[in-house]
């Protein structure tokens, strides 16, 4: 047999070594992205969305959202719980519960509507099994929920540890509001093509009232707060807001916001703007402005917030 020439086998090692040296010096590179959290297929929002009314009618409400990564999704957590004062707690009525939810989907997990294959990259959460009930067979509250506002956040890991963040807004996180038929009552009935109408420098007539539904779980208004702000307003998440507040008053003693107290109600009953919005409590419309927004919140002795946002028109 002929033996193999020095040279020979040098060709044949010479690729092989470059090859080994390549690989060596250009490792893959590791992945250090976060998941994406976006819209379910074929939406153009998430559910719920920022600033979304669930009516008082209403016993549910939708969840919808996707999350994508190319390495693996590893768990995925769906957070909502009340943001009725900055995350402290008042006092409660048993007969009343905040919704409290904190879904994890994952592989292994223990609801079969909350599972995904392993390694996937995809998820698409868009289907009336993920909605959440607060009332019914299916509520995630013990016995009544409260209404007010709620905070969902929306956050995922992969399957190398890389986590969605609130410092990079790479988690979901929206407000949205639960109304009940046992919650205070605000009516506005001067409205003009769905706005209240005023002249700058005047003070803003506001005929309505807020007042004690009829409900047999309703209970007296404890506390009203009524601000004039900017229009489409950045807030926080104590409902305060970041841009111009042209007014603010309070009434009543406030269960939910520390240290948020006023004059005494007149009534618990019923209270009628026409009466309220007088003299010093008058809404003066400022110069300059041309479209505000008038939020009222009001409180019940059992814990339960109604807030609605008027949108006011200046000339």
């Amino acid at each position: 047999m002929k033996k193999l020439s020095l040279s020979f086998l040098s060709a044949l090692l010479i690729p092989f070594l470059f090859s080994c040296s390549d690989e060596n010096d250009n490792p893959p590179a590791a992945d250090l992205n976060a998941p994406e959290i976006g819209f379910a297929e074929g939406r153009d929002s998430f559910r719920p969305m920022e600033g979304e009314v669930r009516s008082a009618s209403t016993d549910h409400m939708h969840v919808r959202f996707s999350v994508s990564d190319d390495s693996g999704i590893g768990q995925v957590l769906v957070d909502i719980h009340n943001s009725f004062d900055g995350h402290t707690h008042g006092r409660l009525n048993n007969t009343f519960t905040a919704l409290n939810v904190k879904d994890i989907y994952s592989p292994d997990a223990s609801q079969p509507f909350l599972r995904f294959p392993e390694g996937a990259t995809f998820l698409n959460v868009d289907g009336s099994a993920t909605d959440i009930y607060w009332e019914g067979p299916t509520s995630r509250v013990e016995n009544n929920v409260l209404a007010g506002p709620y905070d969902i956040i929306i956050s995922a890991v992969d399957v190398n540890g890389n986590q969605t963040s609130f410092g990079d807004d790479s988690n979901y996180l929206a407000t949205f509001y639960i109304e009940r038929p046992y919650a205070p009552m605000i009516s506005v009935t001067n409205l003009h093509d769905g706005e209240i109408e005023g002249d700058a420098g005047e003070a803003l007539e506001v005929v309505g009232s807020v007042a004690k539904a009829g409900h047999e779980l309703s209970s007296e208004i404890t506390f009203l707060w009524v601000r004039l702000v900017e229009e489409d307003h950045d807030h926080d998440h104590n409902h305060r807001v970041s841009g111009e507040e042209f007014y603010e008053k309070v009434w009543g003693t406030s269960a939910w916001r520390d240290g948020m107290s006023g004059p005494d109600l007149p009534n618990g009953e019923e209270l009628k703007f026409e009466d309220i919005f007088t003299g010093d409590n008058a809404i003066i419309l400022p110069e300059g402005e041309d479209h505000l927004d008038l939020i009222i919140w009001a409180e019940d002795a059992n814990g339960n917030i109604t807030r609605k946002v008027y949108e006011v028109h200046i000339d």
